[in-house]
């Protein structure tokens, strides 16, 4: 067999921390990509262990698997969709850390 597997999709999203420029990643359903890989997908793109973890995420990638159907596991679709709208690192801290007080930030008078 072919497929790419959790193994190469663990290894790819390792690879694409820290990136900046790609936004499509495009698998075809038969990939052979089980919860693992897909967990390092989710990582990748929301890593919750942290605030800081969290900013420093991956914000740029808006489609991963394959646009046709939904093979993408729904939690992975839901931060490509924060990352396709403004704000997203901001966003995810939210929905990631719902614990964080927020009001430091907002010094009204």
């Amino acid at each position: 067999t072919n497929a790419f597997g959790d193994e190469g999709a663990v290894a790819l999203a390792e690879g694409l921390m820290g990136n900046e420029s790609l936004t499509s990643l495009h698998l075809s359903e038969e990939s052979g990509i089980t919860d693992v890989g897909w967990a390092a997908f989710s990582k990748l793109l929301c890593d919750p262990t942290s605030i800081n973890s969290t900013y420093h995420s991956n914000h740029n990638i808006e489609t991963i698997g394959d646009d046709e159907d939904d093979s993408t596991p729904l939690k992975i679709r839901q931060y490509l969709k924060l990352n396709a709208n403004p704000h997203p690192a901001m966003n995810k801290i939210l929905k990631s850390h719902p614990d964080f007080d927020m009001e430091p930030f907002f010094q009204w008078k």
